[in-house]
């Protein structure tokens, strides 16, 4: 393998350089097999479907994928305000997951599996697509490039191999990996599409700053500040994160066009900011079936054991003096996110700047593989440590691949990854007679299959999207298994449902026996019924 010129090069020592389609060969390879690599997990979750299941079509983070799928269905029969179909109450519409509403008037009659698993490859395409010509942008040689991809890509730290809690003499830590998921490139690809489509976006609002250091660009100045709308839509924080890094790292370099695209980047994002504010003060309960704070760990836990091999060597490249430059802006995003995350006062609002941060980190190390590798004087020894330190930056990113195989092949979440074939049976013959202005009740975890299946509303139903969801869930059970049928008739009157689904024998039993439900059809031990007023 042959290393880099002895001249320390990055692409502003150049800024004509062009890189045509043979340069976009080897990231296309890599590319396709990441995306490849999460295709065989759902085939085998569908292979090794339960005795009386149907598989749902998801298997990363499958009881979210439901809450999308829903949206699909909404967006379908017209709206383009978010209104949560997994709480009992009645909010009003706001702009929220607009990336799944307002496409959804086109693509909604495809709501499910195909739809997702599309969008999210599509989405995986576009952030490793983005992260390559951020790459390009900070580094001139060609391995250089595909150094700080391969640590973009695969990058982490060594969470998995670590106890839950790690002390260190009085204080206790733990790796942000192993608390939240997306921290990692190789993690996102095989999550929600909006997460991909979110960070290339964050990528390219980075390389039309990167772009506009030397000259004026119209076409990169339009096309970021249409990044920045794009971003904030899904991230507002991530939107300001991007915006606040380029405007620190415009001013220290003097790049003027820059400078001004910041700015344009941080006045486009006002109204939107200034809406939701309001929408803050003035119904509050709109925004409560979002989960504002994620538990991200501590510091030290984030900067070190998340990115251990990358915070290595981001150490070397500061101490040989090769942290500088246009390697500033990385700098600043590790920067923002750490003060996002862990700020007093701020951290619950904007505590998911986290996502993708091996895009920072690799980025900043790349320099440092380079400067500790001219340490070694032997080509031999060069390729070793260029191996080692390759292979284990990548640990985090290959276990993140190979935790899909894992859910799929023991059936981790199984709740989630199947769907009782009654209860599928019982949506099939309800989805026809429903609107949104349909309430079903069923118990906590069967009701995530509901607003996904039709377009009813559910009393319960995902843990993060449902209002109050303990005391609902504790409800939900004392009315399949606790109550008479004077308790039963109040509370089905006070909270205005209309049907009821069970997949419990002994409950379909005691409810065929009240007078205020009307059996409407059975299927093995699950029932469907209609309240009667």
């Amino acid at each position: 393998m042959a290393f880099a010129a002895r001249r320390w090069a990055v692409a502003e020592q150049n800024p004509r350089t062009r890189r045509g389609p043979a340069a976009w060969r080897w990231p296309a390879v890599v590319g396709a097999v990441l995306c490849l690599l999460t295709i065989p997990p759902i085939a085998l979750a569908a292979i090794r479907v339960p005795a009386d299941s149907v598989f749902s079509g998801y298997v990363v983070i499958a009881r979210d994928a439901y809450v999308y799928q829903a949206m699909w269905r909404t967006g379908w029969q017209g709206a383009w305000l978010f209104h949560s179909a997994f709480t009992a109450e009645t909010l009003p519409g706001i702009v929220l997951y607009s990336w799944y509403l307002w496409p959804a008037h086109l693509l909604g009659w495809a709501a499910g599996p195909w739809l997702y698993h599309l969008a999210r490859v599509a989405a995986a395409g576009a952030l490793l697509a983005a992260v390559f010509m951020l790459t390009g942008e900070l580094f001139r040689p060609r391995l250089l490039r595909r150094w700080a991809f391969l640590l973009c890509v695969l990058g982490g730290g060594v969470g998995a191999l670590l106890p839950s809690e790690v002390h260190i003499g009085p204080v206790v830590t733990r790796a942000t990996e192993m608390s939240v998921p997306g921290t990692s490139v190789a993690d996102l690809i095989a999550m929600a599409p909006h997460l991909s489509w979110a960070m290339a976006l964050m990528c390219l609002t980075m390389v039309a700053g990167l772009r506009l250091r030397h000259r004026a660009s119209r076409r990169w100045l339009l096309g970021g500040i249409a990044a920045i709308l794009g971003l904030q839509l899904i991230y507002p924080q991530l939107a300001l994160l991007a915006v606040g890094a380029l405007l620190g790292w415009s001013i220290v370099r003097r790049h003027r066009h820059a400078g001004w695209f910041a700015l344009a980047g941080a006045l486009v994002q006002l109204p939107y900011l200034i809406y939701l504010f309001w929408v803050w003060r003035t119904t509050p309960a709109a925004l409560s079936v979002i989960r504002p704070v994620l538990e991200v760990g501590d510091p030290f836990g984030f900067l070190v054991l998340s990115h251990l091999m990358a915070s290595g060597l981001i150490v070397v490249a500061i101490w040989r003096r090769r942290l500088r430059g246009d390697l500033l802006l990385p700098a600043l995003w590790i920067a923002g996110m750490t003060i996002f995350m862990f700020s007093p006062g701020i951290s619950g609002v904007l505590g998911r700047s986290f996502m993708a941060s091996s895009i920072p980190f690799g980025l900043c190390a790349t320099p440092g593989l380079l400067a500790l590798l001219r340490e070694v004087r032997g080509l031999r020894w060069r390729r070793r440590l260029l191996a080692v330190a390759l292979t284990a930056s990548s640990f985090f990113g290959i276990f993140s691949l190979a935790q899909a195989y894992w859910v799929a092949g023991f059936r981790l979440d199984p709740r989630a990854e199947y769907e009782s074939r009654a209860e599928a049976v019982l949506l099939a013959r309800l989805a026809p007679q429903v609107s949104a202005r349909d309430l079903v009740l069923t118990t906590y975890l069967d009701g995530i299959f509901v607003p996904a299946q039709t377009d009813a509303r559910v009393f319960a139903g995902h843990p993060e999207m449902t209002i109050d969801a303990p005391r609902k869930s504790s409800e939900a059970l004392a009315f399949f298994h606790d109550w008479d049928q004077v308790e039963r008739a109040r509370f089905l009157a006070a909270n205005h449902i209309d049907y009821v689904l069970t997949t419990d024998g002994e409950a379909t039993g005691s409810l065929e026996r009240d007078p205020g439900l009307r059996l409407i059809e059975r299927e093995g031990g699950a029932a469907l019924f209609e309240v009667t007023r």
